[in-house]
């Protein structure tokens, strides 16, 4: 007898032991009379996500998080494994994202299917995604609004700035004073009616003989109606006989020819032609000023040292000509000139743009690795600075740019 219940003392603990095991694995969600599918996923943060979390497809849980942990190679990248109850065909590219299944937040995974022709296997890792936090959505949703309030109140605050303004005791004693200039613009306007009424009764006998006149006038107009009816036939003929003469065809040739000139001073004012280009091209006239000063310099020169050109000799009569030295020639001081930047850009830009309608001469340079466009050729920064005022009407971000030897240098004057 105490066999059999050594016996059934075992099988009994065994079974409560049995039944320990699978309630204890229930309690964590596995099944061990089922068999699992295991899945991994990647991700960069999970946010709260924990163990024992359900997986779900279309809102059916398929499974749940069976365990968590950390990538190996210590890039802080977390590894989910899934343990899936249900054998089902997993299409390629399905992304695993997490989300909150409720509004307090709790985390679970959502298997959105892919439309790959092949499919996933037990043991592969799937695709990850993550859906922003509640409160994430709520910051994106509030964020308009919150730009609108902000707006708001910066218009009230305008209000109330315009307000206080308004009723300020500098601003009422203002308005008063104003009502009082009015007050005393209408006594006058009274009293300049009453002086007026007063001058109409004082000069009435003036005005009436006035009148009077008026009437002596109409009167001899009216005798006169013969007369002045000549005077209007000779008129008539006279325009008859203009109207009859070449004067018509005067006119005419008058207009074709006022039309030609008209043609000419356009392109004079486009700068086509040589007398367009003389006239809207003042480079003629630096050039002309330039070489009057090198020959003045050389008459100068040749004036005070004679022997440098025509050098006369018993046994040479050839002349000697003196060459200037590169080093004075390097020395020589380079002319300076004033152009004004209207626009520059990191690409080319046509010089008969539409942008530069206004303006004549648009030259083109490069500075400091960018096209820019100069306008202007002054020889002092004055008269640069006053094209720079009436430029920067259409261009606000002209600058002013110093051009000597060859190169460019902008300056903020």
């Amino acid at each position: 007898m105490e066999k059999k219940n050594y016996i059934k003392i075992g099988i009994i603990t065994s079974l409560i032991i049995f039944a320990l095991i699978w309630g204890v694995n229930y309690l964590k969600g596995k099944d061990i009379f089922s068999s699992e599918y295991i899945y991994y996923v990647v991700y960069d943060r999970i946010d709260g996500l924990q163990v024992s979390n359900p997986v779900l497809v279309n809102g059916y849980a398929v499974g749940q998080v069976r365990n968590i942990g950390f990538l190996p190679d210590n890039s802080g990248k977390i590894v989910v494994t899934m343990a899936l109850t249900q054998d089902f065909n997993i299409p390629g590219n399905t992304v695993a994202r997490i989300f909150s299944s409720d509004l307090m937040g709790t985390k679970a995974v959502e298997l959105i299917f892919g439309k790959a022709d092949y499919l996933q296997q037990p043991g592969d890792t799937l695709k990850s995604d993550f859906e922003g936090s509640l409160q994430e959505m709520v910051s994106v949703q509030m964020l308009p609004l919150k730009k609108k309030a902000e707006d708001l109140m910066k218009q009230m605050e305008d209000a109330i700035e315009v307000i206080n303004y308004v009723f300020n005791e500098k601003t009422q004693a203002n308005i008063m004073s104003s009502f009082e200039d009015i007050k005393i613009t209408f006594a006058n306007l009274k009293e300049s009616s009453s002086n007026l009424d007063t001058i109409v009764y004082a000069n009435k006998t003036k005005i009436d003989a006035i009148m009077s006149n008026i009437e002596s006038i109409s009167a001899n107009i009216e005798k006169n109606n013969d007369n002045i009816s000549r005077v209007i036939d000779n008129t008539l003929r006279i325009s008859d006989s203009l109207a009859n003469s070449n004067l018509t065809q005067t006119i005419n040739q008058l207009a074709e020819l006022i039309a030609e000139l008209n043609i000419t001073m356009q392109k004079i004012n486009n700068s086509e032609g040589s007398l367009g280009l003389l006239v809207n091209n003042d480079t003629l006239y630096y050039n002309l000023e330039d070489v009057t000063y090198n020959l003045n310099k050389l008459l100068t020169d040749m004036r005070v040292n004679p022997k440098r050109y025509v050098h006369f000799s018993m046994f040479n009569t050839g002349k000697t000509v003196y060459v200037e030295d590169a080093n004075q020639v390097k020395g020589k001081k380079q002319k300076l000139r004033y152009k004004v930047m209207i626009y520059h850009s990191n690409t080319p830009v046509s010089p008969q743009s539409p942008k530069f309608k206004n303006y004549k001469n648009i030259e083109e340079a490069v500075i400091n690795n960018e096209y820019v466009y100069l306008t202007g050729n002054e020889k002092n920064k004055d008269k640069a600075k006053i094209l720079l005022k009436e430029v920067s009407v259409d261009f606000p971000d002209a600058k002013i740019v110093e051009v000597k030897g060859g190169e460019y240098t902008i300056v903020n004057y």
